[in-house]
C-alpha cells in the first residue's frame, strides 16, 4: 500500500505518478525540479517532504518503479533460462524506449525491492551456468546498462551520423558497421555465460 501522510489525497504512488509523467514529458531528469513535480501533483514544495526527502529520492523509487515494470519474475516460469534471459533482454530494450529511462539509470544505483528482485531472478537464471552466478548476473547488467548509456549519451549514433557527413576513408570499418544488433550481443554473452537453449524447467525458483 502507499504510505499517506497527512493529506489522504496524495501518497507516494501519485507523487511518483506525477514525476513519471514530466520525465516522460521532457524525457530526462535534468531540468526538472521539486517545484515542477510539486506543480504537477497540485501541492505546495513542502507538502512532498512528508513523503520524500529529497527529489534525488523521487529519482531513485521511480527509477526501482520502471525496473518493476519488466515483471522479471514471470520468466522463472519459462522452461528454458536462455530463453527467459533473451526475453529480459528484449523488455529491457523496450523499457529503455519509454522517454527518461536512460536518464534515471544514470545518476546511480537503483536499491529498492524492484532492482533486487531483477538481480535475484538474473542470479536464479543463471546459476547453471559456467560462471558464477554473481560474475553473470554482473556481465548481463552492464552489458544491458553500457549499452543504453552509450546510446543514449549519443556515442552510437554519433559515429553513425559522423559516416554519413564527414570522409571517413582512412576508418573502413566505422565506415562498414552495420547497425547495432542486442539480440545478437545478448546472445554473445549467454554463450560466453555457458547458456544455450536447452529445456531445463526453473518453475519454483522464486527470488
Amino acid at each position: 500500500m502507499a504510505a499517506r501522510g497527512p493529506r489522504g489525497d496524495i501518497t507516494t504512488e501519485s507523487i511518483l505518478h506525477a514525476a513519471d509523467r514530466l520525465l516522460v514529458d521532457r524525457g530526462r531528469v535534468e531540468g526538472i525540479s521539486l517545484r515542477a513535480v510539486a506543480g504537477e501533483v497540485g501541492v505546495a514544495v513542502n507538502a512532498l517532504y512528508t513523503y520524500f526527502p529529497s527529489l534525488d529520492a523521487i529519482w531513485h523509487d521511480l527509477a526501482d518503479e520502471r525496473l518493476g515494470r519488466l515483471e522479471p519474475e514471470q520468466l522463472l516460469e519459462h522452461e528454458c533460462p536462455h530463453c527467459a534471459l533473451l526475453e529480459l533482454a528484449d523488455r529491457g530494450m523496450a523499457l529503455l524506449l519509454t522517454p527518461g529511462t536512460v536518464s534515471l539509470l544514470r545518476r546511480g544505483p537503483v536499491l529498492g525491492r524492484c532492482s533486487f528482485v531483477l538481480s535475484e531472478t538474473i542470479m536464479a537464471l543463471t546459476e547453471h551456468g559456467d560462471l558464477d552466478p554473481r560474475d553473470a548476473h554482473d556481465l548481463v547488467v552492464g552489458w544491458f546498462c553500457g549499452s543504453a548509456v552509450l546510446e543514449g549519451q549519443g556515442w552510437t549514433s554519433g559515429t553513425d551520423a559522423i559516416r554519413d557527413t564527414d570522409p571517413v576513408e582512412d576508418f573502413p570499418r566505422i565506415a562498414g558497421r552495420s547497425a547495432p544488433d542486442r539480440r545478437q550481443q545478448a546472445e554473445a554473452i549467454l554463450r560466453g555465460i555457458g547458456l544455450t537453449h536447452s529445456p531445463s524447467p526453473t518453475k519454483g525458483m522464486n527470488p
